[in-house]
């Protein structure tokens, strides 16, 4: 197990924009793919929960993996989201994926089906043995409604083909023990924006980050500072964010980071049902004190 520079900074879990018919908006998805380029990201996740992934069918996946692909033209490493209850699907969408020539592949726990241990390991390893691109955890227990027990983790991070973890749970104790018991190969990874400066300031590798979509700059400066040990000036740029971690969490995400996108310019509002933004939610996101923060974070 080799030590990957797919997971390392400001990883942006991108945002799928949608046309107000709620089809995929291919030529927005393209100028978000040049945007990260331009920002510095370390590299773009793609029909991910953030990118509306389980709205999504087997052929837009594969379409959104083809055009970040293209897009990014070997300019910003793409890793592609595979989340599906089903560990058939999950597998062909892994095959699909590695077809397109993606860089890596994100693997979400297997929701609403709530398998236990044995069943997750195996969905895992079956995903990881689907194809020779590597593969990384996905842990995110609040929207599964199901965890992954740090003994599986540990397991699972011997398999040769899987990388890394996407840690999504907020539990700063259970990372710091998780990076003791890993080999130094295997990678974790914030999923949680709020948690991030305090798992990399612990031995994290970086974070997938749903605030990067509308403040790409200032997290790859956060996540830049870290790198090269400067913990002072990464919290300061930490502290500049928290208002925006807290927009992004004040409804389901990703409402709350596309009405900002859209209100900085960069994609339509539309999101596919059974997501939508109300009236009265509008109205709350309008008088955030977020919008005068991100407004200045742009400009980093």
């Amino acid at each position: 197990m080799t030590d990957s520079p797919l997971l390392q900074g400001s990883i942006v879990a991108l945002l799928t924009p949608m046309t107000p018919d709620e089809k995929i908006d291919f030529p927005a998805f393209e100028r978000l793919v040049d945007l990260h380029v331009n920002a510095g990201t370390s590299a773009i996740v793609v029909a991910s929960t953030t990118g509306e992934g389980p709205t999504l069918s087997i052929k837009e996946h594969v379409r959104l993996y083809r055009a970040a692909v293209l897009c990014s033209e070997g300019r910003i490493p793409v890793i592609a989201g595979v989340g599906s209850p089903s560990t058939q699907v999950a597998c062909e969408l892994a095959k699909e994926a590695a077809n397109e020539q993606v860089d890596a592949i994100l693997c979400l726990t297997p929701y609403y089906n709530r398998p236990n241990p044995a069943g997750l390991q195996r969905h895992f390893v079956a995903v990881a043995e689907a194809t020779d691109t590597p593969v990384i955890l996905y842990d995110v227990p609040q929207r599964t409604g199901v965890t992954l027990g740090e003994s599986l983790i540990v397991e699972l991070a011997a398999h040769p083909n899987i990388i890394g973890l996407k840690d999504a749970t907020g539990d700063l104790r259970r990372a710091e023990r998780l990076l003791h018991a890993v080999d130094v190969g295997f990678q974790i990874v914030s999923g949680d924006d709020s948690t991030a400066f305090a798992l990399m300031a612990a031995g994290g590798a970086g974070v997938i980050s749903v605030a990067a979509n509308v403040a790409p700059s200032a997290v790859r400066a956060m996540c830049d500072a870290l790198r090269r040990g400067d913990t002072r000036d990464a919290a300061r740029i930490d502290d500049s964010l928290r208002p925006l971690y807290a927009f992004l969490v004040a409804d389901t995400n990703p409402l709350p980071a596309k009405w900002l996108a859209h209100r900085i310019g960069w994609v339509n509002a539309t999101l596919r049902l059974p997501l939508v933004i109300p009236p009265e939610l509008a109205r709350r996101l309008s008088a955030n004190d977020a919008l005068v923060a991100c407004a200045a974070l742009l400009g980093r």
